[in-house]
């Protein structure tokens, strides 16, 4: 089968890892030698890891978390206790337009009000980064305070577009307001750091982008933030709240340890799978379907306008056509039920898979 769902390409777990995860599939299965702290764990190996992805990512702290999701809350939760509550900063997040709806969910969690930048025109969808410093000042006029975070979603998860994410890191050092980086669909695909985004907090996604089992993700923290997101809890000494005690008890956290080596090898492949994302993209624009996103495009996640397939559907009175003609050719992770646009990932192609993708969609279109 090939597999074209961006949820999934990037987490694909390699076959020689799977063959390994068996004796980690019960219940709380890296726990037995623990004394207190996931992330101190020594059997399995669990306190290394976190070494080596604290080096990786050039963080000052790094602790795995049940996904990217999860990552925001704590941060936020944690900024809305040492600084909202404390009178230092609005409570207010200043996010990027192409945010991911799971970000949105944690600000409120968090009982902050969520303000987006704005979004330019059809059909690029590219955010407007000097709208930050419009929102800054906007807050600074409203609350008398400057927001707590600044977000930016690199790159976004639904067109796949890349940010000037120096200009961002920029306004957010000019006011002293602190950045996270939502790199769920960067991390694990680009070799990239801490100091590189020039990021005070990075969040990344073990199952969409680490080639892990889910639900899992990391959050990656500088000194700073690490001193209110890490606290101990004052009833349990070794706990750090946010946490909530622990984390990933179970094989999602093995199987991300055991991609980790095959992750950082692939990393440095990423322009190989740029440049087969771009021969997708020409190839399906000689069928007339239209990219949605940047060009030229650089990443393997993108979204194509497909009105040709939606009337097909209209014709054939079945909204699951599409799927239903991917699949008779080995082809999955097409989002059943939707024709006016197609979401995909060429991650896992190589060029003569791009090819039976392009082909198949020319035969459908065809077939009518």
């Amino acid at each position: 089968m090939i597999l074209v769902d961006p949820l999934r390409t990037g987490g694909a777990v390699p076959d020689e890892v799977k063959k390994r995860l068996l004796e980690f599939v019960d219940g709380y299965s890296v726990c037995a030698y623990c004394q207190g702290d996931l992330h101190k764990i020594t059997k399995p190996n669990i306190k290394s890891f976190i070494e080596e992805l604290r080096e990786w990512l050039k963080a000052y702290e790094v602790r795995l978390t049940h996904g990217a999701r999860e990552s925001f809350f704590a941060l936020f939760f944690a900024l809305y206790k040492s600084r909202v509550k404390e009178g230092k900063a609005a409570p207010v997040i200043i996010a990027d337009g192409n945010t991911h709806y799971s970000l949105e969910l944690a600000a409120e969690r968090a009982m902050f009000d969520l303000i987006k930048t704005k979004v330019g025109a059809y059909p690029e969808y590219k955010i407007i980064e000097e709208d930050y410093e419009d929102k800054i000042l906007g807050v600074k006029k409203k609350y008398g305070l400057l927001p707590a975070l600044l977000a930016i979603t690199y790159p976004d998860g639904h067109y796949g577009n890349f940010s000037d994410i120096k200009k961002i890191s920029k306004i957010a050092k000019d006011y002293n307001i602190p950045i996270m980086v939502n790199g769920a669909y960067l991390i694990g695909r680009v070799k990239t750091d801490m100091e590189e985004l020039n990021a005070d907090a990075l969040v990344a996604s073990g199952h969409k982008s680490m080639a892990s089992s889910g639900p899992i993700g990391l959050l990656a923290l500088n000194e700073e933030l690490s001193k209110d997101v890490l606290k101990k809890s004052k009833l349990h000494g070794d706990k750090e709240v946010e946490l909530l005690g622990c984390t990933v008890r179970g094989l999602p956290a093995i199987s991300l340890m055991l991609s980790f080596p095959y992750v950082k090898k692939r990393v440095e492949k990423w322009e190989e799978k740029v440049e087969i994302a771009r021969y997708f993209i020409n190839k399906a624009g000689e069928l007339g379907l239209k990219l949605l996103g940047e060009r030229p495009h650089n990443h393997d996640l993108m979204l194509f306008e497909t009105p040709q397939f939606y009337e097909i559907s209209i014709k054939r009175k079945d909204r699951f056509f599409l799927y239903k003609e991917l699949k008779k050719r080995g082809i999955i992770g097409i989002k059943p039920g939707i024709t006016k646009v197609v979401k995909l990932s060429t991650y896992l192609l190589n060029r003569e898979e791009a090819d039976f993708v392009v082909s198949s969609f020319k035969e459908i279109l065809e077939e009518g």
